[in-house]
């Protein structure tokens, strides 16, 4: 056994480091100096690592091949805490095709991945729906001092069994169709239905009158001009919708296409698939598909709007998505003025502007009040208070306490409205002069064709990515 001097002596050439997350202990050791020390030896080492309050084994075997192969001035790891084992969020899976699916995907060559989709799925009466894979609590693991690393916690997630359908009796995680009829997932509340399917076999015309059901619509026909569908699901059109409102609180599959003046309105919650939109205003709570074209067409998404077609267009008229805008061509040779808008989400837009403009009410109102009092200050005779300006001076506290309302409520929705990350124009063929791209509060007139170009914004300016 060494003295103590020796001890200290052995420890200045022995460096114990532990790393940032304290998961790892290194150790270095410089060559000794032999006149001064006995030889070193792993258990001296280990003495030196336990004093630094290491906890968990240390590997001996690193140590000596140390020492054997005088390894002077190297790092080696000669011990390591237990690592954790990560938890599993809980989650579903389907047996039918829910509506993210249906996404056509545009992939990096520029050609898009798109395959006939239906948005009705019919299921057969006691079919599997959907099956919950509950949450795995992980196993925590423990630092080189012996300290517990917690895992995060899991999330658990609900699964409602609404209209239609039921929970196996022998197994609870399993959702099954309690009828023949449609699915419907809303994967906002995780809630999952299934209805009769509204069957229409020929079109929406005299002979049927307006639709208003509350299952999913299938029209093997078109919806004639002035006919109204209206349901809170979905809604499957295999011919044209021409002139006529659609109010569909699910998707929209339009096989033909959309065509009428804009005075008719086509309000969808989630996403559209259609052949082709001619003149018509659209608003979408989730995407804008389109096939062939969008001509002269008002069109609002708080998604994207992709034109899919090999020589698709946007030729005209107002597109406005949220997160992307992508099509072959955008405009036209003829210079046709076409405005395609992103960073925005178009569904807060009606109440962002009328908050502004009560914001802007408020503050004519508090000028009024500011220009009254001088006036009165001005005609009062000095020393005397006037009970006119201690009205007023009611009357603006209540102005100015409704104006710092007012104006948090615009800065919340501005901060909604222009809530998109990453927004851009994809043009995989050529923009034509005439097109105005618009990125949040950027604006880029486009003034000669432009071929193969996205469309970005960057320190405040809309900038070309080719």
């Amino acid at each position: 056994m060494q003295d103590t001097t020796d001890e200290k002596e052995f420890k200045d050439f022995v460096d114990v480091e532990i790393a940032e997350d304290k998961m790892k202990v290194y150790l270095v050791v410089n060559q000794p100096d032999d006149e001064q020390l006995e030889p070193l030896r792993s258990e001296d080492i280990c003495s030196i690592i336990d004093e630094a309050g290491v906890k968990s084994s240390v590997n001996q075997n690193v140590i000596e091949e140390i020492l054997e192969k005088k390894s002077w001035g190297k790092r080696f790891v000669v011990s390591e805490g237990q690592q954790l084992i990560p938890g599993e969020d809980a989650h579903l899976v389907f047996y039918f095709p829910t509506e993210k699916s249906l996404k056509p995907k545009l992939k990096s060559d520029g050609h898009v991945d798109y395959k006939e989709v239906s948005v009705v799925h019919s299921v057969e009466k006691d079919k599997p729906l959907v099956r919950k894979i509950p949450a795995q609590s992980g196993t925590p693991g423990a630092d080189v001092f012996g300290n517990e690393v917690p895992t995060e916690n899991v999330k658990d997630i609900g699964i409602s069994a609404g209209i239609g359908t039921y929970k196996d009796p022998e197994d609870d995680s399993l959702v099954r169709a309690a009828m023949d009829g449609v699915v419907f997932y809303n994967p906002r509340i995780h809630n999952l239905e299934v209805h009769e399917l509204y069957l229409i076999p020929e079109s929406v015309d005299y002979s049927t009158g307006n639709v208003q059901v509350q299952s999913s619509v299938s029209v093997k026909g078109d919806v004639k001009p002035g006919f109204t569908v209206e349901t809170p699901n979905n809604i499957e059109i295999k011919g044209v919708v021409e002139h006529a409102t659609i109010l569909c609180g699910g998707a929209l599959k339009v096989h033909a296409g959309i065509t009428g003046d804009g005075e008719r309105p086509v309000t969808v919650g989630g996403d559209v698939h259609a052949g082709y939109v001619y003149n018509q205003s659209i608003e979408s709570g989730g995407s804008v598909y389109v096939s062939r074209e969008i001509r002269n067409a008002t069109i609002q998404s708080v998604d994207e709007v992709a034109v899919l077609g090999h020589n698709g267009a946007i030729q005209g008229g107002k597109i406005t998505a949220a997160n992307t805008i992508s099509a072959p061509f955008i405009g036209n040779e003829n210079n046709i003025a076409t405005v395609v808008e992103v960073g925005v989400n178009p569904m807060v837009k009606d109440e962002l502007f009328d908050k502004q403009t009560e914001k802007t009410r408020v503050e004519e109102e508090l000028d009024d009040i500011r220009q009254r009092a001088k006036m009165i200050v001005e005609n009062s005779k000095q020393g005397v208070e006037n009970i006119r300006l201690v009205a007023l001076k009611t009357e603006w506290q209540e102005a100015s306490k409704q104006y710092e309302t007012v104006k948090k409520e615009v800065a919340l929705l501005e901060a909604a409205y222009y809530d998109a990350t990453d927004p851009a124009v994809c043009v995989r063929k050529t923009v034509y002069p005439g097109t105005l791209v618009k990125i949040k509060h950027a604006s880029y007139k486009v003034r000669e064709e432009i071929s193969n170009v996205t469309f970005k914004l960057a320190d405040g300016e809309v900038v070309l990515v080719k």
